[in-house]
């Protein structure tokens, strides 16, 4: 039995965030629960820098990786999405289930693809799953009023936000749209800097800069806003050239 590779630990750091966001949100403690969801995406980006850095990944760590990202960003939001709506007479709402093993299954279905498809090695072919899991996570940490600046444009778009939203059949609505975005073959760029400089990595500087003044004006509500802007970009991003 070899040691684990360093990438490898992050991982199991982020699968780890998963689990525990799960074991705590089925105790009610939902912020955390969210929380540990953003965590797990730290991991998830770090062991990908680590692999790059020490000669790229394995295919035991993409494995891995694949898995941790089912619990963390595919399991937990579900989980928390499902936890956060009140119960009547021990039944909680049924749209709201349903959502939540939509985006199970999506998500499952999302990772086995691009585990096979050699064609998103640098880019998406689809939503990314960590990507959806975000979204979900900081629309429940935005409709509880969590992380929002104390500002009233920011509580009114937060109130507005979260009376919409938490409605259990708009949760079933937009869980049938991400995962229909999780699972087509709408091209979005990869999250990757090709090199320091702008040319080739315009999008990603854009988003960084949008997202700096959205979170400064919005604070967690950023997040789901900012994933509307990125399943865009295949339309905004046709204002730059290509680089090769």
């Amino acid at each position: 039995m070899r040691l684990p590779r360093f990438p490898d630990l992050l991982t199991t750091a982020n699968l780890c965030c998963g689990t525990a966001s799960i074991l705590l949100a089925s105790q009610g403690q939902l912020t955390i629960a969210c929380w540990l969801v953003f965590a797990a995406a730290i991991f998830d980006v770090f062991d990908g820098l680590a692999a790059r850095a020490m000669g790229g990944g394995t295919p035991l760590g993409a494995q891995l990786d694949s898995l941790a990202d089912m619990v963390s960003f595919g399991v937990a939001p579900a989980f928390a999405l499902w936890t956060i709506f009140p119960w009547t007479d021990g039944h909680g709402p049924i749209a709201v289930a349903l959502a939540a093993i939509l985006l199970c299954a999506a998500s499952a279905w999302r990772l086995a693809k691009f585990n096979v498809d050699t064609r998103q090695a640098h880019g998406f072919l689809g939503l990314p799953t960590p990507a959806n899991g975000l979204f979900w996570v900081s629309a429940l940490l935005a409709s509880s009023a969590e992380a929002i600046p104390h500002s009233n444009f920011a509580h009114d778009a937060r109130n507005t936000f979260a009376s919409v939203f938490m409605h259990p059949n708009v949760v079933l609505a937009v869980a049938v749209l991400l995962s229909v975005l999780m699972l087509s073959e709408l091209p979005l760029p990869g999250l990757k800097f090709k090199h320091g400089g702008w040319k080739g990595n315009e999008v990603i500087f854009l988003l960084i800069g949008i997202g700096v003044v959205l979170v400064l004006l919005y604070g967690i509500l950023a997040v789901p806003l900012l994933l509307v802007l990125y399943i865009l970009s295949p339309i905004w991003g046709k204002l730059f050239p290509k680089t090769t």
